[in-house]
């Protein structure tokens, strides 16, 4: 009985002592502590990079940061008051937003061509929200609601490391959705461009509308409208064809938002400064300066919390790819885990001042790039001249004319339209991009923006789980005896290569297949021709992993793997090895096997199985389940084809490795301690093919033959 105990005390001592996860959790504890004090020291720079750049910061650049601030801030105004129209909140609150995040970014920025602010896209997603919500709230009070919740789920994506998450949204996605948006957007202004009122909801709808209605069009007011886009449109191409000539042809070009607003402005008052009755609609803006602070209110908060998630994901995206994609063309690098931590608190902050959700827009970028601005110090330049702007020049944008501001928004938006090369493209690359991009477009048309990219994410997520569930291994055999798409045996070529091509099951191959036009040299059986590769015996298969193996697709790699190695070598059973062998009583699976040897013209080969390399090359995960299948892989190949076949392993990764030992699962290296319970794990591929084989497991097939 003590013995027993002794024996039961020390296995469970070796047990608990070579637990993995045991020692993980022991050994961060005992780490944890002693890292603390410098890895929170690091955490609070890396949350603040200006005491990283600051010091280092030259004086030379000031120029440069200055002019490229003060740009942007011009070019905030009028479309911090377009975006605002479009959210249907008061159009100052466009103003009211565009401060904080250009003064928060000089602190918490790592990008210095980022521009922060209202976009058109937030615009839209907070209108959706605002319009179910209006008859319960104030529209300012819901945008700021909805701005503080976008703060609060980003800086948590932030803290937390779950940026990743957002990589579900797929670049054909954010096409349809983007696309659908910028038309959704642009219909919304076309009432106002022309003088219409109560145009219905809808963007076909309001198209019919405004047609059906071309006789009522106010003729002043499109005049105003059709003028702005006309001026807007001689700006831009000017800008295209002589702007690289003198910078002031590039900064005039790219500033003609603000142009034409003042333009326009100037010609609204002088007509109408006089009139009793407007000539035109005008935008009335009225602000007193940087509103008081007022938090949203908890109830509020809760009713917008979830359908906030929708302005997070549009403006994150948006967002972290215009940095990228500016810090790659100027060299640098944009911390994406701090930018979602900078965008947490500009829109927290932001929403005490009456704002809208703001995110990094392409266009401010862009002019901010071609500004060569040198630091994120040209946000404190932009921060002030917005601010002076609510306080000394914002009486001048009261006579703005509300069909100025449509232009403005239409002529942004209209760039935003994906092209139909592109979208052809997705067709002619991926049937599953494509459908995704056009799931975005018209549910975003057609029902709503947030449901628009929720259903295209959730079609991206079903698509991934598909593809990873149809996963099946490659199976490669000698070209010796290999199979054509006629059915009849290739006598072997002496001393040519062999083929090698990997037949790939999963659903993109599938598509793939479809779109392949060279259908007649593609095999049939299941199994594949090893092109390139080391050559192989007659008696010899490759079973090539081609993804991780775990849950979904780990019983369908067994079953697929046992399927087509018995279609081409015959099991212990087959009455050509063992004619006394007795009959199963179930016949289905070897029926099946017959069936399918007979459709795709597959004669069973003469030589038995003796070897089955496994190679993990491409497989960087294994599960419990994937484990479980494998061990049932090895005991079904041994039971069916023979009890002396071998297993070798090739291409295990040290992750996977360690997995399998922890299962119980002995596995030796060849070069190593041999034990006559393992298998073993081979350098290369062609050794593991051809290293001298163990003279005993043949004998069970032999004896099974006879």
């Amino acid at each position: 009985m003590e013995r027993r105990v002794a024996i039961l005390k020390n296995g469970l001592e070796k047990e608990i002592r070579t637990d993995v996860t045991l020692n993980r959790v022991v050994n961060f504890s005992r780490t944890a502590p002693k890292k603390f004090p410098s890895a929170a020291k690091q955490y609070l720079l890396d949350k603040l990079p200006i005491i990283q750049w600051l010091p280092r910061y030259s004086p030379s650049w000031i120029p440069q940061d200055f002019m490229a601030g003060l740009t942007i801030g011009v070019l905030l105004i009028p479309q911090g008051l377009a975006y605002a129209k479009i959210a249907t909140i008061p159009i100052e609150n466009g103003l009211y937003s565009c401060w904080v995040p250009a003064a928060v970014m000089v602190f918490m920025g790592t990008s210095k061509d980022l521009s922060t602010g209202p976009t058109s896209i937030l615009g839209l997603l907070t209108a959706e929200i605002i319009a179910d919500l209006k008859d319960e709230y104030a529209r300012a009070d819901i945008s700021a609601a909805v701005a503080m919740m976008v703060g609060i789920w980003s800086l948590l994506i932030g803290l937390l490391g779950l940026g990743f998450l957002l990589d579900y949204v797929s670049i054909p996605v954010l096409t349809g959705f983007i696309s659908a948006t910028a038309f959704v957007i642009g219909m919304g202004q076309v009432g106002s461009l022309v003088g219409l009122s109560g145009v219905p909801d809808g963007a076909f709808n309001q198209l019919a509308n405004i047609l059906r209605r071309l006789p009522h069009w106010d003729g002043p007011t499109c005049g105003i409208g059709f003028g702005t886009v006309l001026m807007l449109l001689i700006l831009e191409k000017i800008g295209k064809k002589w702007g690289t000539k003198h910078f002031v042809i590039r900064y005039t070009s790219s500033s003609r938002a603000i142009i034409v607003m003042v333009i326009f402005t100037l010609i609204s008052y002088l007509v109408n400064k006089d009139r009793e009755q407007y000539l035109w609609s005008i935008s009335e803006v009225n602000t007193h300066g940087i509103q008081t602070p007022k938090a949203p209110g908890a109830i509020l908060l809760s009713k917008v919390a979830a359908r906030s998630i929708a302005p997070l994901v549009a403006c994150t995206l948006e967002h972290q790819a215009v940095g990228k994609a500016f810090g790659r063309r100027n060299h640098y690098a944009v911390d994406q885990t701090q930018e979602f931590n900078y965008l947490g608190v500009t829109n927290i902050v932001n929403s005490f001042f009456g704002s809208m959700p703001v995110g990094g827009a392409i266009s401010r970028t862009a002019v901010n790039s071609e500004c060569h601005v040198r630091s994120p110090l040209n946000g404190a330049v932009t921060a002030g001249f917005i601010i002076l702007t609510l306080y000394v020049f914002s009486p001048a944008l009261y006579w703005l004319p509300k069909s100025t501001l449509a232009a403005i928004i239409i002529m942004a938006v209209i760039h935003l339209f994906g092209p139909l090369s592109l979208i052809w493209r997705y067709w002619r690359i991926s049937l599953a991009d494509f459908i995704a991009c056009m799931v975005a477009f018209w549910v975003t048309i057609f029902v709503s923006a947030e449901i628009g990219i929720g259903a295209a994410a959730g079609w991206s997520v079903a698509w991934t789980l598909l593809r990873s569930a149809f996963v099946s291994p490659a199976i490669i055999t000698n070209k010796s005896t290999s199979i054509t798409t006629a059915g009849s045996f290739q006598p072997p070529q002496a001393r040519n290569p062999p083929s090698y091509t990997i037949n790939t099951t999963t659903a993109a191959a599938a598509e793939s297949d479809n779109n392949n036009s060279d259908e007649s040299n593609r095999p049939t059986n299941g199994m594949t021709e090893n092109v390139g590769g080391p050559s192989i015996p007659e008696d010899t298969v490759v079973v090539k992993f081609g993804d991780a193996l775990f849950f979904p697709n780990a019983n369908r790699a067994k079953v697929n793997a046992l399927e087509a190695i018995q279609l081409a070598y015959p099991s212990v059973g087959n009455r050509h090895y063992s004619a006394d062998a007795e009959r199963s009583w179930s016949v289905a699976a070897e029926r099946r096997l017959a069936r399918l040897r007979a459709e795709r013209g597959i004669e069973l080969r003469q030589m038995p199985l003796a070897l089955v390399v496994w190679d993990f090359g491409m497989v960087p995960f294994v599960d419990a389940t994937g484990v479980t299948a494998l061990a049932e892989l090895k005991d079904d190949i041994r039971r069916q084809l023979g009890a002396g076949v071998q297993i070798r392993v090739v291409g295990m990764v040290p992750g996977v490795r360690r997995r399998f030992a922890r299962a119980g699962w002995k596995l030796v290296d060849v070069d190593g301690l041999l034990d006559g319970g393992a298998d073993m794990v081979y350098p290369s591929l062609e050794r593991a093919i051809w290293d001298e084989r163990d003279h005993d497991s043949l004998r069970g097939v032999v004896t099974e033959k006879a």
